[in-house]
């Protein structure tokens, strides 16, 4: 049997009621609402008294969206004020909802439409990765590209993607620089393999001839063992350089690194001294690749650097560890002390304090300053050592030569076969790839022309060539999605799925289904939403849209404080992000309902995050799923990340906490505030006074309305500090106070019970997570005009057999998605 939509329930309730569906119930907004809503008090910044009964524009659909959408909700009238008859609410829920949606069919014909949007950084970078075969992890082309423009935490919105003379600019060299990576002539590189053994810094002349990192110095010495120590995190004493690579690889691709190596000493005598360091912890060994150029002496002439590997040591017997991992050319392996104590430097005024508790110490406490007292320290020191006995790397592994990238450009030619028809080939060829469509007409004989104008001017016809590539790369064709206006055609289908899922171009069998027209096919478009899910690079969804939805770049605006030292020396930053990452991951594969997201009692910690949030003792760096039952932990809200993001790095704000857990939780943005109130200072004064001052807030009418919403959320997580630690007091020793009233007039004493009710709310979360989705989708903001699809996607959603995947299949179903 077919279901009844709820907009065609409310038709037909109305008509029962026998009513007009012209005119709209003005007489209710006087009876009920204009007290707040009027002349004289706008609450929440809203004014109804200038409502007619029939909408004629888009600003007076919203407010009758807005008006309906409470009095579905429960929330207004409010309690305490003038309540409806029996039957009046319903009745003019019903008479507004049969407004609005004559009003939508009236006034579809404007707007919903995504502008030409540009490519973001982040699309752009996968994009030239995909497109050429390059590695842009190890280089990323827009790494010096302006930021994005955010909207509401999204930086894909097409019509804040502007383009500047600035980033024309970049768009040049990068593009030069990656027709420059990409193209490969000359026979296949030979893998090579390269060995070190201790020791590893050196003295004498060969000592001139290298950076700091190599050198002997005071902290840093030859040892006359077979092996090398390593002793603190930084570069002085915890980082060891490859000697038959100083200067980088020849060759960009992927190498073997193998390192032998012990944990030594992870059980210390030092105590609080050494207070960065947690006794008994594994050692991390950290492999990384550098860019030596430059003069930055103080951290071995490094200008670019990054991590491939990480492996935890638990035994003081030597052992082998083995990561293979792109290296670009120019750059070296570097070995590192993850997770060793401070710095070596530091580490020995450390150890002389404490002479008089550590004989072995004794003899040099009193030595002048000098290679000897510090390389005497250093070896009688009984703290944690990584030990270092062997660093091996093999490479290049080519499994493709030439590389995919260099084929799509010059095919099989070789530079002396280029010519004005081949050239010409080859340009139509690659800019097929590039526009991610067939070309049209002779949209590119511009380019043609002015290759051949250089190739008459005498200009190196390779040389020609790679400029004909780049200006390709340059053109709007490349970096904007030009979608047109109306049913997107198959190629504008297939590139708004997958710079959707992808965050890229459409791969061989989207196109392929393109020109065949199977995308129309609904069942054809379901199947490749599941294809594309299960592929490698849907990572990139997962990772870009959790970013976006929490606003993840607040942590970087207010970086998390120093004072919060085990945020830093556990590196809960990374676990955090990738215990959400992996929730969110495994709700998408597994299609479980949204819900999850509130009602989950499980997450995914490390032993790290395990002891950071009191739940049993794991093993090991790698997240594993755990179970959150009994504990205050449970889904979304409670995970680092949320709540890290929504504070400020050194404190909480109840309001601040609070109108973000509205944002992400409820999809509700309450309006600024008036500009004659002022802001409520954190807690670092204490809970009292803060539920004083927002109590004074809630008796100014222009405040109160917003804040009835806000400030109870934002109380539920005050026992949570500013990384997300539980605490049952503040600084002062004033107990945490995490009780609050729901507008509904629900109460709840903490987090647990609010998330209860919450969960009994959860088609609002389902709600508000379909219009971010939509909103990640189109690249521009959820319109008027949308809530009819939205409303459809979640009046399906109500099925409790329907799952994330089927959220988002829904939205590319939809029309909204199918249409510009």
């Amino acid at each position: 049997m077919n279901k009844m939509t709820f907009t065609t329930l409310c038709m037909v309730l109305f008509a029962l009621s026998g009513a007009a569906y012209a005119d709209l119930p003005t007489q209710f907004l006087s009876t009920y609402c204009i007290d707040c809503h009027g002349p004289d008090t706008q609450k929440a910044d809203r004014r109804f008294d200038g409502l007619a009964d029939k909408i004629t524009d888009l600003d007076q659909l919203e407010l009758w969206q807005e008006i309906v959408d409470q009095l579905n909700l429960g929330e207004m009238p409010p309690p305490r004020k003038k309540q409806p008859v029996a039957g009046e609410k319903a009745k003019t829920i019903a008479s507004i909802t049969v407004g609005i949606a004559a009003a939508r069919a009236k006034l579809a014909s404007s707007g919903q439409h995504t502008v030409m949007r540009r490519l973001n950084r982040f699309e752009y970078q996968q994009t030239i990765g995909d497109l050429l075969s390059l590695n842009v992890q190890a280089w990323n082309p827009a790494a010096d590209f302006p930021p994005d423009v955010k909207v509401h935490g999204f930086d894909n919105n097409g019509r804040e993607l502007v383009t500047s003379g600035m980033l024309l600019d970049h768009y040049l060299n990068a593009a030069e620089e990656a027709v420059t990576r990409a193209t490969r002539f000359g026979p296949r590189p030979e893998s090579k393999q390269y060995a070190q053994q201790t020791p590893y810094y050196f003295d004498g002349k060969e000592k001139a001839k290298l950076p700091k990192l190599f050198q002997v110095d005071r902290f840093r010495f030859i040892p006359d063992t077979p092996y090398t120590d390593m002793y603190g995190r930084h570069f002085r004493g915890g980082h060891i350089g490859f000697r038959p690579l100083y200067g980088g690889v020849s060759q960009s691709g992927m190498y073997t690194v193998r390192v032998k190596a012990a944990a030594v000493d992870r059980e210390h005598p030092y105590g609080k001294a050494l207070d960065d360091f947690r006794n008994g912890d594994p050692l991390v060994l950290e492999v990384a690749t550098v860019d030596r150029e430059g003069s930055v002496e103080s951290t071995g002439s490094i200008t670019t650097e990054r991590s491939v590997g990480l492996a935890e040591l638990t035994s003081d017997q030597p052992a082998w560890f083995e990561w293979t991992t792109h290296i670009d050319q120019g750059f070296e392996p570097e070995v590192r002390f993850r997770n060793g104590t401070t710095a070596t430097k530091r580490l020995v005024r450390i150890i002389t304090s404490n002479a008089s508790e550590h004989p072995e110490v004794a003899p040099f406490a009193n030595m002048k300053s000098g290679y000897e007292k510090s390389h005497g320290l250093l070896k009688v020191y009984r703290g944690p050592k990584l030990r270092i006995y062997d660093i091996r790397v093999e490479g290049p592994h080519i499994d493709q030569w030439p590389p995919a990238g260099h084929t799509l450009m010059y095919g099989d030619l070789q530079p002396d076969e280029l010519n004005r028809s081949t050239i010409t080939e080859r340009l139509r060829l690659f800019a097929a790839g590039a526009f991610r469509r067939p070309l049209r007409g002779d949209e590119l004989k511009p380019i043609e022309r002015m290759v051949i104008g250089k190739l008459e001017a005498g200009t190196d016809p390779l040389a020609a060539l790679q400029l004909g590539f780049q200006t390709i790369l340059c053109s709007p064709s490349f970096i904007y999605m030009q979608e047109g206006e109306g049913a997107l055609g198959g190629y504008n289908l297939a590139s708004r799925l997958s710079y959707f899922l992808w965050s890229s171009q459409p791969d061989a069998v989207l196109l392929e289904h393109a020109e065949a027209g199977h995308l129309s096919d609904a069942s054809v478009l379901d199947a490749e939403v599941d294809r594309m899910l299960k592929d490698p690079r849907s990572q990139r969804f997962v990772n870009q849209f959790v970013r976006r939805w929490l606003d993840w770049d607040n942590i970087g605006e207010m970086p998390v404080s120093e004072n919060f030292r085990v945020y830093f020396r556990d590196n809960l930053e990374s676990a955090m992000a990738a215990e959400t990452k992996m929730f969110f991951r495994q709700i998408l594969d597994e299609n479980l309902p949204p819900k999850r997201f509130l009602d989950a009692d499980y997450t995914f910690v490390n032993r790290e995050l395990a002891a950071h949030y009191g739940l049993a003792p794991v093993q090991g760096n790698h997240l594993r799923q755990v179970s959150t039952k009994g504990t205050v932990r449970g889904g979304l809200m409670t995970q680092g990340s949320f709540l890290t993001a929504s504070a400020n790095g050194v404190d909480t704000s109840p309001v601040v906490r609070g109108i973000y857990a509205l944002e992400k939780v409820l999809g509700y943005t309450p309006p600024p505030p008036p500009d004659d109130v002022p802001e409520i200072e954190p807690d670092i004064r204490g809970a009292l006074t803060v539920r004083e001052e927002l109590a004074k807030h809630r008796s100014i009418a222009a405040c109160a309305e917003c804040h009835r919403k806000i400030d109870p959320l934002g109380f539920a997580l005050e026992n949570f500090d500013p990384i997300g630690a539980w605490r049952t007091e503040y600084g002062r020793k004033l107990p945490v106070d995490a009780s609050g009233k729901l507008p509904s007039g629900e109460t709840f004493k903490d987090i647990t019970q609010l998330r209860t009710l919450l969960i009994e709310r959860h088609e609002l979360f389902t709600r508000s997570l379909a219009e971010n989705l939509m909103t990640y989708a189109l690249g521009r903001e959820v319109e008027v005009g949308d809530r009819p699809a939205i409303d459809r996607i979640c009046e399906d959603m109500a099925d409790p057999k329907k799952g994330l995947r089927d959220l988002i299949k829904a939205i590319v179903a939809s029309e909204s998605f199918l249409h510009n």
